[in-house]
């Protein structure tokens, strides 16, 4: 007969080695796991590439707080001129797990290459492409043009005011009837007319046109300009930064601290936030394909504190814009994108 002790020892051994051989096991695959290759980000800015103290910049913000957070090292990748735009999309999907593209530009190329790496994905900021690898966002551009204006025409002393832009494309032009829209409620509140001038560089990299462009705004007597130009936009600040009693409203990324008093305030396109969620979703297996638009109301356009300018205001102004957000995030204002729809654009009581 069987020692019911000894079997019961036996019993307990067993299973001590059987979990000895299991933490063993997981000590030896622990490493395969814990090193297991990041993802792979690569991005494709325009042209204007980085330090446009703007919308590249901007997006590039989110990439680099996602490749923190998730543990990857993201590159990037500048296209010289539009014609490389293809081929250096090609080589980053052949790269790549995530292949980020910035800019209303890259559409067609997006179009042609995206389908043919069916297992990359693809994150896109201004544009709408139809494929399952590719989720595209756009961005209400014509309610933070409305914000600048409002701005410029409540603070404008000699009731003129100007915008230099880059290329003329469609986000642009939302962002400048947005701006129209703007100068028209301010001058309505304010019972008085307002010249609006703007000048288009025809290219979102070129600084010294910019500035030119700016001067020459100056010069016929427009004391607030609002900026839309990416890198262009760069020698508009220079041009500002220089003249007296002359000051500017930038766009997509917060700059009121590059000039204190001199940028009376700038509009946000949260693109950092909308490209930190995308590659977060992506690298989480939650890939959503598709075509969004973003606004105020998602929390995706706003205008900043102006935490240096707010006292240069009459307290009635600051009212007014206050009143134009609250507006806007609740979906009671519809601004115009278009140019041919600002004509008709009734500006609202503020």
């Amino acid at each position: 007969m069987k020692n019911p002790e000894r079997t019961m020892m036996g019993t307990c051994r067993f299973f001590l080695c059987l979990g000895a051989w299991f933490v063993a096991a997981a000590l030896l695959l622990y490493p395969v796991f814990a090193n297991a290759a990041p993802v792979k980000v690569i991005v494709l800015t325009d042209a204007a590439g980085l330090g446009d103290k703007g919308f590249n910049d901007v997006c590039w913000q989110g990439v680099l707080k996602a490749g923190k957070d998730f543990g990857f090292e993201p590159r990037f990748l500048q296209s010289r001129e539009q014609a490389d735009y293809a081929s250096n999309l090609t080589l980053a999907a052949g790269n790549a797990d995530i292949v980020v593209t910035l800019g209303f530009l890259f559409t067609d190329s997006l179009k042609q290459v995206a389908p043919q790496f069916p297992k990359t994905r693809f994150i896109h900021i201004e544009g709408d492409i139809q494929s399952d690898n590719l989720t595209c966002y756009d961005f209400r551009s014509e309610e933070g043009g409305f914000l600048a204006g409002l701005v410029a025409g409540l603070f404008t002393k000699k009731n003129m005011v100007g915008a230099v832009s880059g290329m003329d494309i469609p986000p642009v032009e939302a962002y400048v009837s947005g701006f129209r829209a703007g100068v028209k409620t301010a001058a309505k509140a304010k019972g008085s007319a307002i010249e609006v001038s703007i000048a288009q560089a025809g290219s979102f990299n070129d600084p010294v046109k910019g500035k030119s462009l700016a001067k020459t705004l100056i010069d016929k007597g427009v004391d607030v300009i609002f900026r839309v130009a990416g890198n262009t936009g760069v020698g508009v600040s220079e041009a500002v930064r220089s003249a007296g009693g002359v000051h500017l409203i930038a766009e997509d990324l917060d700059q009121d601290g590059e000039m204190p008093g001199k940028i009376l305030a700038s509009t946000l396109k949260r693109m950092d936030v909308v490209i930190y969620n995308a590659i977060r979703d992506t690298t989480e297996n939650r890939f959503k394909a598709g075509h969004f638009w973003l606004g105020a109301a998602e929390g995706a356009i706003d205008l900043t504190a102006m935490k240096y300018s707010a006292g240069m205001f009459a307290p009635a102004d600051l009212e007014r814009i206050e009143k134009a957000k609250v507006l806007l995030r609740g979906g009671e204002l519809k601004i115009p994108k278009r140019t041919g729809e600002v004509d008709g654009f009734v500006a609202p009581e503020l």
